[in-house]
């Protein structure tokens, strides 16, 4: 499904890539979880997928493919058409990405008239339905809300509800745990897991929480300083890992009786 290969990434006039020959062959359906600390290129990759990297960025080297479709090739018009339908993003705080000042309902029933054919009640309708198929009660009450009337943890769901209105084959996920309490993560995680296994949905998680990309995904990328690290199956990663940094990632989780939590 999603082919990239060695792709840099570079911002600006910088000579320096702050992501390097990166591979990755990924299949429909499948959990990828990209771990690695802060500054080590997780974000900029997931946004080069999606063709949206910011200040300047561009890919400098290699090509990301999608269904066999070369991504750097695309217009305008066709990035449209294949965002939030085909791929779909969940930033790391959706509740940054929604306008403060409009309420969820509008920003919702535009967003679905963008790509699809409706009316404005027939988008509203759709839209209180993903919600409530996220675990949203009320959905009514959500779609007339303002972004800061909601938890965390509902801003979400929001953000998630969104991403999968039109059942994309491919997720990309920004840290989407970070900002949430714990008892908030495990819904969100099981939530997504109940989308891949009901869509069929291939996942791409970014996240410095080897927890999290233990429980989640089926395959594991250590990312430093903008390289891959290391690479492989969850077990590989968790019981037999080649590097020393993921060594290190590793010991720094907390044990309790000999346990390790991940």
């Amino acid at each position: 499904m999603l082919s990239v290969r060695e792709i840099s990434i570079t911002y600006g006039e910088n000579p320096v890539p702050a992501v390097a020959d990166f591979s990755l062959e990924m299949k429909q359906g499948e959990i990828v979880s990209i771990v690695g600390e802060s500054g080590s290129g997780k974000t900029s990759l997931v946004r080069a997928i999606l063709g949206c990297l910011p200040g300047g960025g561009h890919v400098s080297q290699g090509e990301i493919l999608f269904e066999g479709r070369a991504l750097s090739g695309l217009g305008p018009e066709e990035w449209r058409n294949l965002r939030g339908t085909e791929i779909s993003m969940i930033f790391q705080d959706s509740g940054a990405m929604l306008n403060p000042v409009r309420r969820i309902g509008s920003q919702y029933v535009e967003y679905i008239r963008t790509h699809e054919r409706v009316s404005r009640k027939e988008a509203w309708e759709k839209g209180k339905e993903m919600l409530e198929q996220m675990r949203l009660p009320a959905g009514e009450h959500i779609m007339r809300s303002y972004p800061f009337q909601l938890s965390g943890g509902q801003r979400q769901r929001v953000g998630i509800a969104m991403a999968m209105t039109f059942q994309p084959k491919l997720l990309l996920a920004d840290e989407p745990t970070s900002a949430l309490d714990v008892t908030t993560q495990a819904q969100i995680v099981r939530q997504m897991l109940k989308l891949r296994d009901e869509y069929h949905t291939g996942i791409i998680v970014v996240t410095h929480n080897l927890g999290v990309a233990a429980y989640m995904a089926d395959r594991i990328v250590v990312m430093k300083e903008g390289r891959i690290v290391d690479a492989g199956t969850r077990d590989q990663i968790l019981n037999h890992p080649s590097s020393h940094y993921t060594k290190n990632l590793l010991d720094s989780v907390p044990a309790m009786g000999g346990y390790r939590f991940v």
